[in-house]
């Protein structure tokens, strides 16, 4: 597969975002880089259609050492998708005044996210607090 980033900007991008990996996605990996934290209203929402919990040093996009973090694997419910809708966006990535990439975190917080598909390829993934998001160029051309 050939994976592109993609900037993400605005709310009606997120929705149309969402829209298309509703379509395609069978599963959804939540990684909460910052330690477990169970009462996020993001991990609360997934509880009921969680698949399996571990916890991991290497996720899509990231390695690290230490513990490891909390990572959740939840089925692709459209209940779900409809929680996701609410969030503003995953995360901003507009440029600054000098034309660098920036991070402006949005109520989704600092957890990482991928989407994959039924053979197991994550379709779309961000690095969320580096502000980096990873979607196939097939799917990208859709949204």
């Amino acid at each position: 597969m050939k994976y592109e980033y993609i900037t993400l900007t605005d709310h009606p991008q997120f929705l149309r975002l969402l829209s298309a990996l509703e379509k395609e996605t069978a599963v959804i990996e939540i990684v909460q880089i910052n330690g477990e934290d169970l009462n996020e209203p993001l991990i609360k929402a997934a509880q009921p259609f969680l698949v399996k919990k571990e916890y991991v040093n290497k996720w899509h996009g990231t390695k690290r050492g230490g513990k490891g973090a909390p990572k959740f694997t939840i089925s692709a419910d459209k209940a779900f998708f409809s929680h996701l809708k609410k969030y503003e966006h995953f995360f901003k990535n507009p440029r600054d005044e000098y034309g660098c990439d920036t991070v402006v975190e949005t109520d989704f917080g600092q957890d990482d996210i991928a989407f994959l598909n039924k053979s197991g390829e994550p379709i779309f993934f961000t690095t969320t607090h580096e502000g980096y998001a990873t979607i196939t160029a097939e799917l990208l051309k859709r949204i």
